[in-house]
């Protein structure tokens, strides 16, 4: 790993480690400051719908059976009949009826059951006040604990006065036409005591169903929260890490490995652009001066060089390899910008190189041969013909008179092994260097480009060029995978 992603990496862990700190304290302030609130407002919203749903349990059934109680021991039900002298209470585990026998107790069911009616038989007045219906209760209740009974114990109740509530309050929520749930809280300041009371007409009684709650303070949870932080820290931080872990691997590296192969393809690109300006320049120069010797001589008539006819064919070639040369390094500059890949058979474009060898072939007597099954591939025309010249210009150039040429190709390659020949051992590993030339053996005219130009068009196709040395031949494979 290269310094730049050992640093990279460094950096990347102390930006989780960062993130992680940010986080921890959001989420801390949130369970500090908002879970409390929002606990206590899903316990009401709960405690709602468990009213509910026990209201709606006993008017089904009449009783509490299959249903799960918060609190079973404190909810009940009260039903008052329109017609009767007696009460009935009703709890999961207890059942209670209350039967008014003296004619005051009758008396006092019978107010009850007004005020409890009034409303439904639309006897309230338009300025009548939730006030004046409590002042109404109380006055029915002051009633009934002055009158005396015959009891057979004494009851001495007696209420604590030192109880104190700093706030308290009454919402009415209407579930439907027929019920109704006043929820009425009351807080101490620690503690918050809610008693839910659903109400509901069923033509014949009037249904009460009470549920008390006593909802935590938020003091109570906070302090939970506060406990629970070493460990909230660990776990975040380790989410945090391991997902940073996760990212730089995942992506994080590959990115900069692409962003690095780009930046060493490039690096190597602007080397050998330099490279081979200068080899270039260097190898322009003999091919320049020898034409320029040559035509100085004819020109001055000096010597051998008087008999222009055999000389300026000559300097011409000198011309045509400069041209040559020429042509080449322009087109290795401008191929990368004009890549056209497209779908292409092989065979023909192999067969009409062939044929314009077929003069050099036939004059040194080759035995050429081209086997395989054709294949598609994806590349482009211009470039992989210039390949395709070169190896066979290559092989038809250095294969000895009579010897032979083969060709084979595959779905995956073309190999081309000429025979009676090997490259130097010396040369071999910088066959694909620019001007490098196998001239070892016979004078044949070359410029040392044509095995580096056909490597790297074929790199530009993401297509790999190999040359090897065979017993007693020479095998170029081209392979397209």
């Amino acid at each position: 790993m290269s310094y730049e992603r050992k640093g990279l990496d460094r950096k990347n862990r102390l930006y989780s480690i960062m993130l992680a700190v940010i986080l921890l304290g959001c989420l801390v302030g949130y369970f500090i400051c908002m879970l409390p609130s929002l606990y206590v407002s899903y316990r009401m919203e709960q405690n709602l719908r468990s009213v509910e749903q026990q209201h709606k349990t006993y008017m089904e059934t009449g009783s509490y059976d299959g249903i799960r109680l918060a609190n079973p021991t404190a909810c009940f039900s009260v039903k008052i009949p329109n017609e009767g002298d007696s009460i009935f209470f009703t709890s999961q585990s207890w059942q209670m009826q209350i039967t008014a026998e003296t004619p005051y107790a009758k008396t006092a069911f019978s107010e009850l059951r007004r005020l409890l009616y009034r409303y439904k038989d639309g006897d309230f007045p338009e300025d009548y006040s939730e006030e004046q219906f409590s002042e109404e209760m109380e006055g029915w209740l002051s009633r009934w604990k002055e009158q005396s009974f015959s009891l057979p114990v004494n009851i001495d109740i007696r209420f604590a006065n030192n109880m104190e509530y700093d706030s308290d309050s009454i919402k009415i929520h209407l579930v439907s036409d027929e019920v109704l749930i006043i929820e009425a809280a009351v807080s101490d300041g620690e503690n918050i005591y809610t008693n839910y009371v659903a109400m509901e007409d069923t033509g014949d009684a009037v249904i009460f169903t009470c549920l008390p709650a006593m909802m935590p303070d938020m003091g109570e949870i906070r302090p939970v929260v506060l406990q629970s932080i070493p460990m909230l820290a660990a776990v975040v931080l380790l989410l945090v890490l391991l997902f940073s872990q996760m990212y730089s691997k995942g992506i994080l590296r590959p990115v900069y490995r692409e962003l690095e192969e780009k930046n060493l393809a490039l690096q190597e690109e602007n080397k050998r652009q330099e490279i081979f300006m200068r080899a270039s320049s260097h190898q322009l120069k003999t091919p320049l001066s020898a034409a320029l010797l040559l035509l100085d001589g004819m020109i001055n008539r000096v010597g051998k060089y008087q008999d222009a006819a055999l000389y300026l064919p000559k300097a011409k070639e000198q011309l045509l390899s400069m041209r040559k040369m020429v042509e080449d390094i322009l087109s290795l500059n401008h191929c990368r910008e004009n890549i056209n890949i497209q779908s292409m058979q092989v065979m023909p474009l192999l067969e009409g190189k062939l044929q314009e060898y077929r003069v050099v072939i036939s004059d040194k007597r080759l035995q050429v041969s081209c086997s395989g099954e054709d294949a598609v591939i994806e590349a482009d025309e211009y470039l992989i013909l210039q390949i395709l010249d070169n190896l066979i210009s290559n092989a038809a150039g250095y294969t000895p008179d009579g010897n032979k040429i083969e060709i084979a190709v595959s779905k995956t390659e073309i190999s081309i092994e000429n025979h009676g020949v090997t490259i130097p051992d010396n040369i071999l590993p910088h066959i694909f260097d620019p001007f490098v030339s196998g001239n070892h053996e016979k004078n044949i005219a070359g410029h040392g480009l044509g095995l580096y130009i056909a490597a790297y068009y074929a790199k530009q196709m993401d297509f790999v060029l190999h040359i090897e040395n065979r017993k007693n031949s020479v095998r170029a494979t081209l392979n397209f995978i």
